[in-house]
């Protein structure tokens, strides 16, 4: 009953936890801020509030080494309501382009408000056989799709809802994260496993972030390699974390619009020494 939002809503969620829900939504928010879209993120993890952390430390950052960062308005939902939902995003930014929604990793009513909102779903999986029983059951000797998993169960009860409503389409993209280099072997089985399930429940595959450290050694300082050069005196990018990045946001499908680029404090809120930055551009160096 209540009037559609403005803004188009990607929603990051899965049921099961550690398949890097956060990282990706981080790396998605802040893509889209350096493409000059006005990005809300909202974090709906109150315990763990990761992505409410990393994008805190972002705006320390750009204080301390006084640089304009692309940041997102963001905030953590607090009360789980729907009502309290829709509060924070009016006013954080009912004009905004794109809301990014981080939801914990356990069905409950506001995990299914956020997954009937979303206008894109994002599901990001390992390349595990554990991952993909919450998506759909596969024959173990012919692979052959079988019922829905628990949380696919759950995505196509509210895609039926909401067509039902006439309040528009979830398309639904399965992102496979973290692939190890030594997962190879298991790949191409997991591969052929995921494109099955992706015809049966209706949804698209895409690629994700590789397991890492480039994708993790920036999080004390909110930053991804999307960053470094704004930032002076500070080692290149790794050109295959860019790619992978820009990869990501091409997959998603994601309509962006080429507009000027939306920036966090261009200059520290109060007065930063010079031996506290100095340490801290160290600190962030000894991490590359």
């Amino acid at each position: 009953s209540r009037p559609r939002l403005h803004p188009h809503i990607v929603t990051f969620a899965n049921e099961k936890g550690g398949v890097g829900k956060s990282t990706l939504a981080f790396h998605v928010a802040i893509a889209l801020a350096h493409a000059g879209q006005r990005v809300v993120a909202i974090d709906l993890d109150r315990r763990q509030r990761t992505l409410e952390r990393g994008l805190t430390y972002r705006c320390g950052t750009a204080s301390n080494l006084g640089v304009a960062l692309p940041t997102p308005q963001f905030a953590v939902l607090d009360q789980p309501s729907t009502a309290s939902l829709f509060q924070t995003i009016n006013r954080l930014g009912a004009k905004a382009d794109f809301v990014i929604l981080d939801a914990a990793g356990a069905d409950s009513p506001i995990f299914r408000r956020v997954v009937a909102l979303a206008d894109t779903l994002v599901t990001p999986v390992n390349a595990s056989f554990v991952d993909l029983e919450l998506l759909g059951r596969l024959h173990p000797v012919s692979s052959m799709p079988g019922c829905a998993g628990c949380f696919g169960q759950t995505v196509a009860t509210l895609r039926e809802e909401k067509l039902a409503h006439k309040m528009g389409r979830i398309e639904w993209v399965v992102v496979k994260n973290r692939v190890r280099a030594a997962e190879k072997r298991q790949l191409a089985r997991v591969d052929a496993a995921l494109q099955r399930l992706s015809v049966a429940q209706d949804f698209r595959i895409a690629e994700g972030l590789s397991e890492r450290v480039a994708f993790r050694e920036l999080f004390q300082f909110g930053l991804t390699h999307l960053d470094l050069e704004l930032i002076p005196e500070m080692t290149r990018a790794q050109v295959s974390s860019r790619t992978e990045i820009s990869a990501l946001i091409a997959d998603l499908g994601l309509k962006v619009e080429t507009r000027a680029k939306s920036s966090g404090p261009t200059r520290p809120g109060a007065r930063v020494l010079r031996r506290t930055r100095q340490d801290f551009k160290a600190a962030l160096a000894a991490a590359l």
